[in-house]
């Protein structure tokens, strides 16, 4: 009976049972235009500088607010000082390109804090982690002269579920090659879902974290990359080297996305970044150290240190506002189509198109930055906070339009920037309830597990864990696919609001088309679709289509293999070739018969 069960799971779930959700790490490449006032550079340093010195006295005057949450929770220090700190960079800091990178020490940290981050998540807890579920992981490429490249870490050894189970020996392995990254770490580890809660509720916002696991001794960890979220990186053990460039001006490469540089087939060479863009960050991150980088800035890491023999393993906290679009540019194109005005100066009118390339990015770069920038933070509190910032954001976001485009803003009613403000708050909002209560559900699983194993300690000797049926069915794949649902539904939700509005068919979507056309109709290499990653849809290229299977890669060039039609999702149907636009009339019956059977295997 058992036996049946885990076979009737393992087929259920097998197509997306190895996958984590990917977040977006994204790049930018060096051109000799900055977007923003340069700060001091920072080389090798040991101590912060004076901007992170206004972190540093927020931090002071959050404790013991800071205190008092974690307490709340029944959380320990490290996750006060998580709160701590992004409480002081939510009052403090300026994010995306209107941002500056600094570094803040440890001892200056723990001067003012009783946090300790230093040995918080080792590769012990990584071990254990493994050791208790079911997690999957990716590898990084370390070629500093080519794009970001991931690849998978498990390998599985029979169909099983125990022989299905990535195991640690599978990431030790995949550590000599290169980095070993977990996304959504806080959703599948109980031990950091404190901390992902701690900094969600601190910025009001749903943010994640990704683990990054290297060995010493990488002369390369991760090639120049930009991130399409703010990031907080925590060093927790071992050290590391990094590299902060400034952000380079995207109109020398227009078809580049500037979140998305150095990803999949974008290059950005070091030696060209070193050669063209100012380096404003070369320091070393020691345990409980800690470095932020505004989305958008290039940066490289290595771990080369004949001195250090500690794998490192750091965190890196995503302020995710591009990534669940709450951003001006993502605004206005909403408020565009609730308008049913076609963007004809951008020339974003395409749910496949990605809206952070092209003419987008030949704009002014005064505009430009305006444009890209985050909604403020503090959108999503209640509605009293919230209100001044709403009204704030809706004459900002007018404004902006004007700018890029008056003709197009002039065809907008102006009640639909506010409409459209409001509609984006409440998808916000429901996406931060989401990642509450997955990283509440988390917790909870954790102190389970710590119950459980307390009762059998004198019982089990082995340290993997057995998997009773019970305990399969709360594994982190399970546990987390319900909210990625609700994430899902969200937003399908805001699209199909977006469209309500107008008389006027988006992407030349036909009205007789059926309800489930994304998830049957037929599906083209190279065609842009979002697809299916631990439960949640991301976009993503399709690369090939064979045996009704398909293999994608996603913007930050992670990729996933044999995915089924149901874990494909179509952005629009006029991706495909109509009969109407061919000229079919020189076409027997049996060419034309051949020619539909070709276009079904695009």
């Amino acid at each position: 009976m058992f036996q049946a069960f885990l076979l009737c799971l393992l087929f259920a779930e097998r197509l997306n049972a190895f996958a984590v959700t990917r977040r977006s790490f994204a790049t930018a490449k060096s051109s000799g235009i900055l977007l923003y006032a340069t700060p001091s550079t920072e080389l090798l340093t040991t101590s912060s500088s004076p901007y992170a010195q206004k972190v540093l006295d927020k931090m002071a005057e959050c404790r013991e607010e800071a205190e008092q949450y974690a307490q709340s929770f029944g959380l320990s220090a490290p996750e006060a000082g998580i709160y701590a700190l992004f409480s002081a960079i939510r009052s403090q800091c300026k994010l995306g390109l209107h941002g500056t990178p600094f570094v803040l020490r440890r001892d200056e940290i723990e001067a003012i804090m009783s946090t300790k981050w230093d040995g918080f998540f080792t590769m012990k807890d990584l071990q254990k982690a493994v050791l208790d579920d079911f997690l999957d992981a990716a590898r990084g490429s370390t070629d500093a002269n080519k794009g970001w490249k991931i690849s998978g870490v498990s390998n599985p050894r029979g169909d099983s579920f125990e022989e299905a189970r990535m195991t640690f020996a599978d990431v030790q392995a995949a550590l000599e090659k290169g980095t070993v990254i977990m996304n959504a770490a806080g959703a599948h580890i109980p031990k950091l879902a404190g901390p992902s809660l701690a900094c969600t509720d601190a910025t009001s916002l749903p943010c994640a974290i990704n683990l990054y696991v290297t060995a010493q001794s990488k002369p390369v960890s991760a090639p120049p990359h930009t991130d399409k979220q703010d990031v907080v990186v925590v060093q927790t053990a071992g050290r590391k080297r990094w590299k902060v460039y400034a952000p380079p001006n995207p109109s020398k490469k227009p078809l580049a996305d500037m979140f998305a540089r150095g990803k999949i087939d974008d290059m950005m060479p070091l030696y060209a970044l070193e050669k063209d863009t100012e380096l404003l960050i070369d320091t070393i991150t020691n345990p409980g150290d800690v470095l932020f980088m505004p989305a958008a800035f290039p940066h490289t890491t290595s771990t080369l240190d004949e001195t250090v023999t500690e794998t490192s393993v750091h965190l890196t906290f995503g302020i995710d506002h591009h990534i669940w679009e709450l951003d001006y540019l993502s605004a206005r194109r909403l408020a565009l189509r609730r308008a049913g005005v076609t963007d004809t100066y951008l020339g974003q009118t395409k749910d496949g198109e990605n809206p952070y390339v092209g003419k987008v990015n030949e704009l002014p770069q005064t505009i430009l930055k305006d444009l890209l920038a985050e909604l403020p933070l503090g959108l999503l509190d209640d509605d009293e906070k919230a209100s001044p910032l709403l009204d704030q954001a809706t004459a900002e976001l007018e404004r902006i339009s004007r700018e890029v485009d008056e003709n197009t803003a002039n065809a907008v009613d102006p009640i639909i920037w506010k409409e459209t403000l409001e509609r984006v708050r409440q998808q916000g909002v429901e996406l931060f309830e989401i990642h509450r209560d997955m990283y509440l559900a988390a917790i909870e699983e954790g102190r389970t597990r710590d119950a459980e194993e307390a009762m059998t300690a004198h019982l089990d000797a082995s340290p993997r864990r057995v998997m009773t049926p019970q305990r399969m069915q709360r594994l982190s794949l399970f546990r987390v696919k319900r909210y990625y649902d609700k994430v899902n539904a969200s937003k399908q939700a805001l699209k199909k609001w977006s469209l309500s509005g107008s008389s006027t068919v988006w992407s030349g979507a036909v009205s007789t088309l059926p309800d489930d056309w994304a998830f049957t109709m037929p599906v083209k290499v190279g065609q842009q679709v979002e697809a299916d990653l631990g439960g949640a849809f991301f976009p993503a290229r399709v690369i090939r289509a064979s045996g009704g299977t398909y293999d994608v890669e996603f913007f930050d060039g992670d990729r996933e293999t044999g995915l089924a039609r149901s874990q494909i999702k179509l952005m629009a149907p006029c991706d495909l070739v109509a009969e109407s636009d061919v000229d079919l009339s020189g076409m027997t019956p049996k060419q034309i018969k051949r020619w539909k059977k070709q276009q079904k295997l695009k």
